[in-house]
C-alpha cells in the first residue's frame, strides 16, 4: 500500500479490507469526479476494484453529505431499470472510520468531463451515435423519474411540502450557516424564486436526482450508460427540477458553470428536442422548464460557496483545487439564475 489520501485511514480500512476480502496490498488515489463527498478508487494489481466514498472532513452533519443515505439508494435501486453502481457495503463503524463510508464495486468506463471524452462516443449516424447517446442519458433521466419509490423501499424519503420550497429554505440556510463572506445577491435570488414558484401540485412527483448531467454518469465506449451516480443531493419531489438542471446545464455558458458539457454544435441535440423526448418516454407533462433552470442555476451557487469555503477550511482532502478559483463565480451563477427567470 502507498500513503493514501487525507481521508482515507490506510491502517483501519486496510485492516477491514484484508479481513473481509483476503487483499493486503493496494493503490488508493482521489477521483477527480466530484467536489463534495471525498470519493477514492481502490486499485489492486493494477486494476480498479473498488470505489469508497465518504462525508467531507470535518463533515458535521446535513443530508447532502449524507453518504449512508446515497449508498441505500444506489443500493434500492440495485433492481431497477436505473443503472447504478453495485453497493457492497454501507459501514458505520468508528472503529474502521470516523465517518459512516460506501463501499461500492468499482463501475467500469468513462464519465464525460471534457471535450476528449465526449470524443470518444461515435460521431457518425447509427444506434451508438452522439445523438443516441444523448437521448440515452434523457430516458435514463425518465427511467428514475418512473421508479416506485414504495416499492423499492425509499418511501420513507418523503418529506412535508414541495421540494423546491423546501430546498430553497435549506440552501439559504445552509449558505448563511457556513459562509465567510457577505453575498446578498443569493438572498436576493432566493426572494424571486420564493415569488415566481410554481403550485407543486401541479408538477409530477418521484425520485429526483439533484444533480443529473453528463459527468455524473458512467459511460460505456459505445455511449450507453453504465452507471449513474452522486445520489447525494436526491430527494423526492418535483421531478421537472432535474429536467430544468439538466437543460441548464447545457445553456449556460461554461465560464459560469465551470463543468464543460456537450453543445450542439458538437453532436448534442438542442433544449427543445431533449424536452420533446423527455415529454415522451416519461408521460409528463413539461412546464415552468425556465424558472426550474433558474432555481438550478440559484442551487449551484450555493452549492459552490459551500465548496469554496470547505476547500478554504482544509475540509476537502487533497483535492487539488485553488479555493479563489472555486469560490469565483457564485455571484454570476446567482446573476445567471436571476437572468434566466426573468426570462421565464
Amino acid at each position: 500500500m502507498t500513503t493514501a489520501p487525507a481521508g482515507f485511514d490506510t491502517s483501519s480500512i486496510g485492516r477491514w479490507i484484508s479481513d473481509r476480502y483476503g487483499v493486503t496490498d493496494f493503490e488508493v488515489e482521489v477521483m477527480s469526479i466530484g467536489r463534495s463527498n471525498l470519493t477514492f478508487t481502490i486499485t489492486v494489481d493494477g486494476r480498479p476494484r473498488w470505489v469508497l466514498r465518504r462525508p467531507p472532513l470535518g463533515h458535521s452533519g446535513g443530508s447532502a453529505h449524507n453518504v449512508s443515505r446515497e449508498g441505500r439508494i444506489m443500493a434500492a435501486l440495485g433492481g431497477s431499470d436505473v443503472p447504478v453502481p453495485h453497493i457492497v457495503d454501507i459501514v458505520d463503524d468508528p472503529e474502521i472510520l470516523d465517518v459512516p463510508f460506501v463501499f461500492m464495486d468499482h463501475c467500469p468506463g468513462f464519465a464525460i468531463n471534457e471535450p476528449a471524452d465526449w470524443a470518444r462516443i461515435p460521431q457518425s449516424p447509427g444506434p451508438n451515435d452522439k445523438r443516441s447517446c444523448a437521448f440515452g442519458m434523457i430516458d435514463t433521466l425518465a427511467a428514475i423519474h418512473r421508479v416506485d419509490i414504495d416499492e423499492v423501499g425509499l418511501g420513507d424519503l418523503r418529506r412535508p411540502g414541495g421540494l423546491i420550497e423546501r430546498q430553497l429554505r435549506r440552501w439559504l440556510g445552509q449558505v448563511e450557516d457556513i459562509a465567510m463572506r457577505d453575498i446578498p445577491i443569493i438572498r436576493e435570488v432566493h426572494d424571486a424564486l420564493v415569488d415566481a414558484m410554481p403550485d407543486p401540485a401541479g408538477s409530477p412527483v418521484g425520485l429526483a436526482h439533484g444533480d443529473y448531467k453528463p459527468n455524473n454518469m458512467i459511460f460505456a465506449p459505445e455511449g450507453t450508460i453504465n452507471a449513474v451516480v452522486d445520489w447525494e443531493l436526491s430527494a423526492i419531489g418535483e421531478v421537472l427540477t432535474d429536467l430544468g438542471y439538466f437543460i441548464a446545464m447545457l445553456t449556460v455558458p461554461q465560464q459560469y458553470t465551470s463543468i464543460w458539457v456537450p453543445t450542439p454544435e458538437l453532436g448534442f441535440p438542442g433544449p427543445e428536442e431533449l424536452i420533446e423526448r423527455y415529454q415522451e418516454v416519461s408521460g409528463h407533462e413539461v412546464h415552468d422548464v425556465g424558472y426550474y433552470e433558474a432555481f438550478a442555476m440559484w442551487k449551484l451557487a450555493c452549492i459552490r460557496e459551500g465548496v469554496y469555503t470547505r476547500l478554504l477550511t482544509g475540509k476537502m482532502g487533497d483535492l487539488d483545487l485553488d479555493p479563489e478559483t472555486a469560490g469565483a463565480g457564485v455571484e454570476d451563477l446567482a446573476r445567471q439564475a436571476l437572468t434566466i427567470l426573468e426570462k421565464a
